[in-house]
C-alpha cells in the first residue's frame, strides 16, 4: 500500500513556526525529510507515493516554503538546523528515527547523525553529503564576505515575475535545471503573489555566504561519529557529481556507508527517476518495518 499525504503539519521551535507535510501510516517507521537549499518540503511528493510502512514529516526548514524567517539577528548556517530538527523529532515523540535528506538536507541530515548518533537509525541521501571542504586560514575573508552578504540580501527584495508560469520558468533554466514538473510541484509550495507579481517566497539571507565553514577535521569529526546505516545516491548528470581524493576520502569517514550512483539530474527523486529513487529508499529502509 503506497503512502498517502495525511496533512499540513507546524511545530513552533524557538518562537519559529515550521510547516510540514505529513505522509503515511503512524507508528509505522519514522523518517524526517529535508529538502534542498531553495526548495521546499513538495521535494518529496513525487517519491513519497511509491513508498509504504512509513511515517514521514517533510519539513519546509526555516526561511523556505511555509515556514518562519529566522530573526534579524540570525543566519542559515548548516549546523543551524541540526537543533530545529531535532526539536521537531522530541514534539513527535520519536527518540529514534531516520532521516531523508537531498542536497543541503542530506548535508544536514548527515550533521544530525554525527551530532545525536543515538536517535539516528537510517540516514538515506540524495546527491549531497558533504559541503566543500574549507582550510581555517580563511577563516576571516570568510566572516568577512558573510556579513557583507547578509546586509546586502536582509536589504533586498526577491525578483518578480509576471505570472506563475514565468516564475517556475525561472527554476527550470536556474543554476541547477530541473523539469517543469518538479519545478511546478515546487512553485505550488513555494510562490507568491501580491501586487508587484509573482515571486519565490524563500528568506533573501539564504543566498548570503556561511558564517564560517566546517573544515576537514570538523567534518571528519561529524561523519565519523555516524553509527546509523547510511546510503548515498549520487545523480550522473549532476553538477554536484565528481569523483575527487577529497570526495573518495569523506566516504572512508562514515562506517556503513553504502554508496549507489543512478542516472538522472540533481532532482532525480522529483523527475523521470523517481520511482527507481523511491524503491532503493524504500529496499534500505526496510529493515526498520
Amino acid at each position: 500500500m503506497s503512502l498517502g499525504f495525511i496533512s499540513e503539519r507546524t511545530f513552533n521551535v524557538n518562537g519559529l513556526n515550521f510547516a510540514a507535510k505529513e505522509w503515511g501510516t503512524p507508528g509505522a517507521t519514522p523518517v524526517i525529510a529535508l529538502h534542498g537549499w531553495l526548495d521546499n518540503a513538495a521535494s518529496f511528493d513525487v517519491m513519497l507515493p511509491y513508498m509504504d510502512n512509513l511515517h514521514v514529516i517533510a519539513l519546509d526548514c526555516a526561511g523556505h516554503g511555509n515556514s518562519s524567517f529566522r530573526s534579524a539577528d540570525s543566519s542559515y548556517n548548516i549546523w543551524q538546523d541540526i537543533a530545529e530538527v531535532m526539536a521537531v523529532a522530541d514534539q513527535l515523540g520519536w527518540q529514534r528515527f531516520a532521516l531523508l535528506g537531498h542536497s543541503r538536507g542530506a548535508i544536514i541530515s548527515s550533521l544530525v547523525a554525527g551530532t545525536f548518533p543515538e536517535r539516528i537509525s537510517h540516514v538515506a541521501l540524495i546527491d549531497g553529503h558533504l559541503p566543500s571542504l574549507a582550510d581555517a586560514q580563511g577563516s576571516a575573508v570568510q566572516l568577512a564576505k558573510s556579513l557583507s552578504e547578509h546586509r546586502r540580501y536582509t536589504a533586498s527584495t526577491p525578483s518578480f515575475f509576471h505570472s506563475f508560469d514565468r516564475a517556475v520558468q525561472a527554476r527550470v533554466n536556474g543554476f541547477v535545471p530541473l523539469q517543469e514538473s518538479a519545478a511546478t510541484l515546487l512553485a505550488e509550495r513555494g510562490v507568491r503573489e501580491e501586487s508587484r507579481g509573482f515571486y519565490w517566497h524563500n528568506d533573501q539571507r539564504l543566498k548570503a555566504a556561511s558564517e564560517f565553514k566546517l573544515t576537514r577535521e570538523h567534518l571528519k569529526d561529524f561523519h565519523s561519529a555516524i553509527t546509523a546505516q547510511v546510503l548515498l545516491i549520487q545523480a550522473e548528470g549532476s553538477p554536484f557529481y565528481t569523483s575527487s581524493p577529497e570526495n573518495d576520502e569523506s566516504f572512508s569517514w562514515v562506517s556503513s556507508l553504502h554508496l549507489l550512483t543512478m542516472p538522472g539530474s540533481h532532482h532525480l527523486h522529483m523527475e523521470d527517476q523517481a520511482q527507481q529513487v523511491a524503491e532503493q529508499v524504500q529496499g534500505f529502509l526496510q529493515p526498520l518495518g
